[in-house]
């Protein structure tokens, strides 16, 4: 490949357009000199495809009538896209002019390694930690960031080679690509960033993280934009029972993908204990979510809405 491989940069777009605005406006700020951005409307509600059509022309777009899901919809972007590097980006989330720069020389820089990520900050917290690299302990069956909340300045990078990189910035080939298969679409949301990273390293390739502090996320853009999004909405009902049903739906794809995911990739002397796990300590977890722990969080978003007014 060229020191400067075309990247096809693909973001995947539900709502809240003030987010996606910032996201592309940081994107066409950046210093690298061969990328594409392709934007695939997911089953949009508002008339974000006509803004962002009008704002940004040169956005190859893709159009759902629905809502088809992370994986499936990032892997219509992949279809679409003629870059030799592929960079997953959230819709949610800012960069630096540098941070594709960077992550492309990493990339590029050993043919062992087929994916590379960030760190990540918070939006609103610009120097604390959302993610440092992801590690898997197999023994508990947890996936977990490393560095979660923790500011910038207490935090020693240690770790180079990681389990997985978060699907929110995500660099790969696309010769990798090309052997290991797209996204899995069983998973829909949840877990098929790290799936796609084992997918990776039982290939044979590296899966780096670069400490290069180049990203900020919006933590819970979702809930913010159905409570304290531009549109005014005063069905307050509507909004706690939309928010419940999305929030039961993340629960149970978390769940399900979790069963799926270890089951997948776990070693067999460990799988027995797992299905235990799952069954007595998981399922029971789930749901008392369902049944407390989601309807209190609405509870106080709507409170605080209604304190707001």
């Amino acid at each position: 490949m060229k020191n400067t491989p075309k990247i096809s940069i693909i973001i995947i777009h539900f709502f809240g357009i003030d987010y996606i605005i910032d996201c592309l406006g940081s994107v066409f700020k950046s210093d690298y000199p061969n990328f594409e951005v392709i934007v695939v409307f997911n089953g949009n509600k508002d008339s974000s495809y006509e803004i962002i059509k009008q704002k940004f022309p040169q956005v190859i777009s893709v159009l759902n009538k629905k809502n088809l899901g992370f994986a499936k919809a990032n892997n219509q972007g992949i279809k679409k896209s003629s870059g030799e590097v592929v960079f997953l980006l959230n819709d949610d989330i800012i960069i630096h002019p540098k941070l594709i720069s960077v992550l492309v020389k990493e990339l590029m820089s050993s043919a062992d390694i087929g994916i590379v990520g960030p760190k990540i900050y918070y939006r609103d917290e610009p120097e604390k930690i959302w993610f440092a690299g992801g590690m898997i302990n197999w023994v508990k069956q947890e996936t977990y960031h490393l560095g979660r909340n923790v500011n910038d300045k207490n935090w020693q990078d240690n770790e180079k080679k990681v389990d997985f990189i978060s699907g929110c910035a995500l660099m790969i080939k696309k010769e990798i690509i090309n052997k290991i298969g797209l996204l899995d679409e069983k998973f829909f949301a949840f877990y098929e960033d790290a799936d796609w990273c084992q997918k990776a390293k039982k290939a044979g390739y590296k899966i780096i993280y670069v400490p290069f502090g180049g990203v900020w996320h919006h933590k819970s853009a979702t809930a913010g934009k159905i409570f304290f999004g531009r549109e005014k909405e005063k069905n307050y009902l509507w909004l706690a029972l939309n928010y419940f049903w999305r929030d039961l739906q993340k629960e149970f794809r978390r769940h399900k993908n979790k069963f799926i995911f270890f089951n997948r990739y776990l070693p067999k002397r460990l799988k027995f204990v797992f299905f235990i796990k799952f069954i007595f300590i998981l399922t029971p977890i789930f749901f008392w979510a369902i049944i407390y722990s989601i309807p209190k969080s609405i509870f106080k978003l709507a409170l605080k809405k209604f304190n707001k007014n």
